[in-house]
């Protein structure tokens, strides 16, 4: 009889712990990305962020974030090359990262900016983007996204 009894309050115990973990815990990640270019104003309503693996070895890594405008078509990207995962801030004209900008069939690229990534621990990147070089200018640059993996 102990044995049962002791079955059933193992059982009971166990169904109590099972029933009190979370498991529709997920996390959700809100892509963004907005600014400010030229005299408008730019919010993605896709944001797509991508790894791309050079076959050849001592390239690295490249992070790649594009951020689309239903309404307008217009699409940001921006870049970071030998992405490494971690937050700093990469120079356009020192060869660290890209940003290019299409609108109304004109693709405008940028000599010059910064892409700075604030976080990318856990599984979401988050960072700013901005070029007084070039026209329409870029300026408080933001975006979020879910960090991509290589396929």
């Amino acid at each position: 009889m102990k044995k049962v009894l002791f079955s059933v309050v193992l059982l009971f115990c166990g169904a109590w712990l099972l029933q009190s973990c979370d498991k529709d815990r997920t996390l959700t990640i809100t892509p963004s990305m907005t600014a400010t270019i030229g005299t408008g104003y730019f919010a993605a309503d896709y944001v797509e962020p991508a790894l791309v693996k050079s076959q050849i070895n001592d390239t690295g890594t490249t992070l790649v974030i594009r951020g689309y405008q239903v309404s307008t078509k217009d699409t940001v990207i921006i870049s970071v090359t030998k992405y490494n995962e971690l937050p700093g801030n990469f120079s356009i004209v020192q060869g660290l990262a890209s940003m290019s900008y299409y609108h109304n069939g004109t693709h405008y690229y940028y000599s010059g900016g910064l892409v700075g990534i604030k976080d990318a621990a856990g599984n979401v990147i988050n960072g700013t983007f901005n070029s007084n070089v070039g026209t329409p200018t870029i300026a408080n640059g933001t975006f979020v996204c879910g960090k991509p993996w290589v396929y």
